[in-house]
């Protein structure tokens, strides 16, 4: 049987158990031809790379709950009010008892940098999922019903193309309070509608030509199935690519925004350099740079990560990059 095709003895059972097996086995087919696709995203070098160092980042938020529940004292390890009464003067170096050292006020960094962690993929994953949402529903929309639909989605797309979701945040920033949810959410908004949805459009115009798709339509297949079975999968590629570098701008800009001081009220890596600045010289012993370099790391370590990923994604689903 060839690939693709649905086992006759799944597409002519009869009643509930039929349809389910026959969705069953389209889900294993769909299984299959992922995996087979991320066997070649693991031939990639720098796939590999940004999968490990995203794993890590992964693993150190999930560990630090862990940790404050089993190993680590509260009263010592905290990332607000921590503080190690044993070490006679803070800021302290990196030692046994604090991998990273503590700050001025005797906070531990390796606890502070890991309780930031869930913040950036707060950040991340909130924008990533509302921009590809949203500039779905614009694209498709758009390139679909056409007309004064697709005039005036693609004026929206347009005027928000003009406003870059860094300018606007940080001027929103100045005026209300935002934590890194929304910081999120806003940017994901401004990137959904803007390039990412004329790609979309474009996208889903080249699909929208394919015979299948017209086929579908004479055989009586209603707007949502097409868009649902045709439409939709092979635009994940692009939204799963565009998603990376989504990731990568909404965490930057949170960063900044919480380094430059700007109202937001979560805690994150940018708001450890933050802190660190106006006491950085103050160490008895020497100057912080232990409490400065390692969110300044993760920042540049976890926006490169999704960077190297969606490049090779970008690889994986561009046949011309692919030959290369």
């Amino acid at each position: 049987m060839q690939e693709g095709m649905i086992d006759p003895r799944y597409r002519y059972e009869l009643g509930w158990r039929g349809f389910f097996l026959m969705h069953l086995h389209r889900f294993l087919q769909r299984l299959r031809r992922w995996g087979g696709q991320s066997r070649l995203i693991l031939q990639s070098p720098i796939g590999i790379i940004g999968l490990v160092i995203i794993i890590f980042f992964i693993l150190l938020g999930l560990a630090h709950p862990l940790l404050m529940s089993t190993v680590w004292d509260r009263a010592t390890y905290d990332p607000f009010i921590g503080f190690d009464a044993t070490i006679e003067s803070h800021p302290s170096m990196p030692s046994r008892t604090h991998l990273l050292g503590t700050d001025y006020q005797g906070r531990d960094v390796l606890s502070q940098l890991a309780f930031a962690t869930r913040t950036s993929f707060a950040v991340g994953i909130a924008a990533a999922l509302i921009g590809s949402i949203v500039a779905t529903f614009v694209g498709i929309a758009a390139a679909y019903y056409e007309g004064m639909v697709d005039t005036v989605l693609m004026t929206i797309a347009d005027a928000f193309l003009l406003l870059p979701p860094p300018v606007v945040l940080l001027t929103v920033g100045l005026i209300i309070e935002l934590n890194g949810l929304q910081v999120g959410l806003i940017y994901g908004i401004f990137a959904g509608l803007g390039s990412l949805a004329i790609m979309v459009k474009s996208q889903t115009l080249a699909i929208k030509t394919k015979q299948y798709i017209e086929a579908g339509r004479i055989a009586g297949g209603k707007t949502w199935r097409i868009i649902r079975v045709h439409i939709l999968p092979n635009l994940l590629p692009l939204l799963v690519v565009n998603m990376m570098f989504i990731v990568t701008g909404s965490v930057m800009i949170e960063a900044l925004m919480s380094y430059a001081s700007m109202g937001l009220t979560r805690f994150s890596w940018g708001y450890m350099i933050l802190l660190v600045q106006d006491t950085f010289r103050e160490g008895k012993l020497s100057l912080q740079w232990h409490v400065l370099i390692p969110p300044a790391i993760a920042i540049m370590l976890f926006c490169g990560a999704f960077y190297l990923v969606g490049h090779a994604l970008d690889e994986l689903v561009n046949p011309r990059l692919r030959q290369k």
